[in-house]
């Protein structure tokens, strides 16, 4: 069955980690469309919200969705990058990463791991 998958690149190595993605995805055959949403950083510097309601829109029609990587800074450096006609505005730079999981009741992110003996950075 062909899927649309909606591609979120995000900011700084994330266009190139889901570049990559989809390279390793065509080649193990898996058949989709793509469709492209906005995160990240610049939008939150040109809109004040690196969430936007179309990107949420998409991922609620599509269900399914492969992300990059998105830059966040403190709060304070948010707002001094947010572009000038929006600083009045009372906006506060939140995580969109953290913004998606509430939105869609996503509460784990399960990454897997393996411990070897007597390695003392193994979690316990």
């Amino acid at each position: 069955m062909r899927r649309t998958v909606v591609t979120m690149p995000g900011d700084g190595i994330g266009g190139a980690v889901l570049e990559e993605a989809l390279r390793v995805l065509e080649a193990a055959g898996f058949e989709a469309d793509y469709v492209h949403a906005d995160i990240g950083w610049e939008f939150w510097k040109k809109e004040g919200n690196p969430l936007p309601e179309r990107t949420l829109e998409l991922l609620e029609k599509h269900k399914i969705a492969l992300f990059g990587a998105i830059t966040s800074k403190p709060k304070d450096k948010a707002l001094a990058e947010l572009d000038p006609s929006l600083k009045d505005r009372g906006l506060v730079y939140y995580s969109p990463i953290v913004a998606m999981r509430q939105h869609f009741d996503l509460d784990i992110c399960v990454r897997p791991c393996k411990a070897f003996k007597g390695n003392p950075l193994n979690f316990i």
